[in-house]
């Protein structure tokens, strides 16, 4: 059962990965924790989480993974108060990975009830070769047990309103956001303004704000959610940046659309934060990691997850600002324009207050605003952590197939060979792709990027006390 949520995922990507010729040179194959984030990736995309839900997911399950770790390892130091080290002659991989596992699945089973056949599955097909009859690894799983529910106690009133506590449904909000805009009028051509959607199953429906709450939720390493908040400067987008995006729609090319589609992570996918997790995967297999290696680095990728996330959705809620597509189509009525036509369509004339993005018809824009870009943020702050744990050269590859992009299904015309030399040079790649596909603005992208840095170092520097620090907690 656990192999159908790794097949889930690997269709949700429609990519292949491929680790280049030197790091498959002496790779030792993966540690529990690459299977971990496999079962949890393929869990979040088929329950459609958003990037902020699927980011404080990320962060509780490797939170609970690395306090379970350091159980045996004396010298990290843990987040939860109530955790005991063991002593030394316990520490051993396999003893650290059944604690690992068990801790992953009892935070696992709590998000994605649903779920909890397919990770009870997991967790004894993750564990199967390792000597479970042992008295130590009872330990171990009940250590990993702790953790979990350690973790859980601590995040339930985090702010996220997991339960509905504070507002009815699960991570509901509790704020009262009201949009200003409605679907079909625009009162303010500054703020955001929900759009009417009609699925491929021809449902429509008005899209509804996506957890605006979430600047409020508790975050690992920042002060809180607004210490970074950046400028937004004039409310109103610049006619130049407008510009600027309807003159990259015109100029898309099949290499340029196939990397929006890419980075796009629609509903229904791993989602911005849970595809860094993947980059890590293969970084992982490129340095040929350890248990303890894995562990450091998903942990820190987990937690610069969370609190970009609460970074970039305090900016989004405090500015409320506009979406490309509303403001296009608001500021170019009655003028005819060059760009992108539509599916199956390359550049042509249109009316302004046609424009489009290059983005599936079902999801032309997200359902939140737009400054700052999400995407830029998720990106910075991983690629951040990632390249301070162990530098940021890395050999990333990926084959996007021949009419792959599923809205647009002409494009690629061959296949594509997408590769980046590093952590930062696919970060960037990642928040340029959001105007490429006319999503974002150069302003919401750039600051983006700028507070995903912030963070992310922050992150780092916590990460790296606790690794180094010990003791505490005994």
């Amino acid at each position: 059962m656990k192999r159908r949520l790794f097949l889930a995922q690997a269709a949700a990507a429609g990519t292949t990965l491929t680790l280049g010729a030197a790091a498959q040179a002496g790779y030792r194959g993966p540690s529990v924790v690459i299977g971990w984030n496999k079962v949890l990736t393929a869990a979040i995309a088929t329950n459609s989480l958003g990037p902020t839900v699927a980011a404080r997911a990320l962060s509780m399950v490797y939170e609970a993974v690395y306090n379970a770790w350091a159980v045996y390892d004396w010298r990290a130091e843990f987040t939860l108060k109530g955790m005991k080290k063991r002593p030394w002659w316990e520490a051993d991989d396999a003893w650290q990975s059944i604690a690992v596992s068990n801790a992953a699945a009892t935070v696992m089973t709590d998000l994605f009830p649903a779920q909890a056949a397919l990770i009870d599955q997991a967790l004894a097909d993750l564990t199967d070769s390792l000597p479970t009859w042992h008295p130590f690894a009872d330990t171990a799983a009940k250590k990993g047990e702790k953790a979990g529910k350690l973790l859980l106690k601590a995040r339930h009133n985090d702010g996220s309103n997991q339960k509905g506590d504070l507002a009815v449904g699960a991570y509901s909000d509790y704020t009262g956001y009201q949009s200003v805009n409605g679907p079909d009028l625009v009162a303010d051509p500054t703020r955001w303004q929900p759009l009417r959607i009609t699925t491929a199953a021809g449902v429509t429906s008005v899209q509804k704000y996506l957890t605006p709450h979430w600047g409020e939720v508790r975050p690992f390493a920042l002060a809180s959610g607004s210490v970074y908040r950046p400028t937004l400067g004039q409310a109103a987008p610049s006619m130049a940046e407008m510009d600027q995006l309807i003159s990259l729609s015109a100029d898309l090319d099949d290499r340029a659309k196939v990397v929006v589609d890419f980075f796009a992570n629609n509903p229904g996918s791993v989602t911005p934060p849970g595809q860094w997790t993947k980059f890590a995967e293969i970084v992982s297999a490129q340095d040929g990691n350890s248990l303890n290696r894995d562990v450091k680095l998903f942990f820190a990728v987990g937690q610069a997850a969370l609190d970009a996330s609460i970074a970039a959705w305090d900016a989004k809620r405090a500015y409320d600002s506009v979406r490309p597509i509303t403001a296009i189509r608001y500021y170019y009525q009655g003028q005819t324009i060059r760009s992108w036509g539509g599916p199956g369509l390359g550049a042509t004339w249109i009316r302004g207050e046609d424009w489009k993005p290059y983005q599936r018809p079902s999801n032309p824009s997200p359902p939140f605003p737009e400054f700052i870009s999400g995407h830029s943020t998720f990106s910075a702050a991983a690629a951040t952590v990632m390249a301070g744990i162990r530098g940021d050269a890395a050999d990333l590859r990926f084959t996007f197939p021949a009419n792959g992009v599923p809205f647009d299904r002409t494009v690629p015309a061959a296949a594509v060979d997408l590769s980046w030399t590093s952590l930062s040079s696919i970060a960037a790649s990642a928040g340029l792709s959001r105007r490429h596909g006319g999503i974002h603005f150069e302003r919401g992208d750039l600051r983006g990027r700028s507070v995903g840095r912030q963070v992310g170092l922050s992150v780092l520097a916590r990460c790296v006390d606790l690794f180094n620090d010990g003791g505490s907690g005994n």
